[in-house]
């Protein structure tokens, strides 16, 4: 059962499934596209299920947060999010 797809495609026209969004992350991929769904899951998604996305995925922290400070850090702090990743 995908674990954060309802709340990052909440109010889009396009549809990401978390496969998609999972190799984004991992290669550095940012598509405009998407560009909400992105900001959605870095904000919205509650952070136990970003850390059960990341393990289900293969997500590290250091990948995660390098994605992060690349493309949301400038245009949607998460302060919760960035004392999760840092602490690993």
């Amino acid at each position: 059962m995908p674990i954060v797809e309802t709340t990052i495609n909440a109010q889009t026209k396009h549809y990401l499934r978390e496969e998609q969004l999972a190799r984004m992350l991992l290669s550095m991929e940012f598509d405009e596209k998407y560009m909400v769904q992105v900001f959605n899951f870095f904000t919205d998604v509650p952070l136990q299920d970003v850390e059960r996305f990341m393990a289900k995925y293969g997500i590290s922290c250091s990948a995660l947060r390098a994605y992060y400070e690349k493309y949301v850090k400038d245009y949607y702090r998460n302060p919760g999010l960035e004392e999760m990743l840092s602490v690993a």
